[in-house]
């Protein structure tokens, strides 16, 4: 995965494979502690809660589509691949991130602890199709975020070495084509989830 101090090298398609084949095992796994373990609605004092519920709480489609894609895009995308200019150990930090979202996503389902809308509403299939529609398709869009900008890195951190050892300039950080492809394909799948949560928001 790894070769000379500051370089990730597979390719992205490698790493978008793996960092979503990691994120999907660990929501499945999260989803099924949070159905079977824990309280319904337990999540619903999440940042992610109080998000939707602030983006439920607009008077027009536009007004909470923009809100929507103010968050999804504004800053969790931008987290997703922002946090990859620092590493810990040599592992991008947004690969953290990846397990952060993947966990917090399968509790927030698993507990049914959404904002705008009520799972036990929806039948198996229509549930299902839903959760692939809109989280689904934004969790692609964070992945390939990640996938992407892995190798961009400026700061590696140990417990040794807290304060960062720098391993790259800022002008030394290159995309190469297929990594842009890849940000502005998350960056059109989270319009895409964005109108599709939006439409569900105000049927429901």
């Amino acid at each position: 995965m790894q070769g000379q101090r500051g370089e990730i090298r597979e390719n992205v398609l490698k790493r978008f494979l793996w960092l979503y084949g990691l994120h999907s095992l660990l929501h499945m796994i999260s989803f099924l502690a949070g159905y079977y373990l824990l309280p319904e609605g337990f999540m619903r004092g999440s940042p992610q809660f109080a998000v939707g519920s602030l983006t439920a709480s607009a008077n027009s489609f536009w007004e909470e589509f923009a809100l929507t894609l103010l968050f999804n895009l504004g800053v969790v995308f931008s987290i997703c691949a922002l946090s990859n200019l620092q590493r810990m150990y040599g592992m991008p930090a947004g690969y953290f991130v990846n397990v952060l979202l993947a966990v917090t996503s399968g509790l927030v389902s698993g507990t049914n602890s959404f904002a705008a809308s009520d799972l036990r509403q929806f039948n198996a299939l229509d549930g299902a199709a839903l959760g692939m529609s809109i989280g689904g398709i934004e969790m692609t869009a964070y992945v390939l975020a990640i996938s992407a900008t892995a190798g961009i890195g400026i700061y590696d951190y140990t417990l040794r070495e807290w304060k960062g050892i720098k391993i790259k300039n800022w002008r030394e950080i290159r995309l190469s084509g297929t990594e842009i492809f890849c940000l502005c394909l998350g960056v059109l799948l989270l319009v895409v989830a964005a109108y599709r949560e939006t439409v569900m928001a105000l049927n429901v």
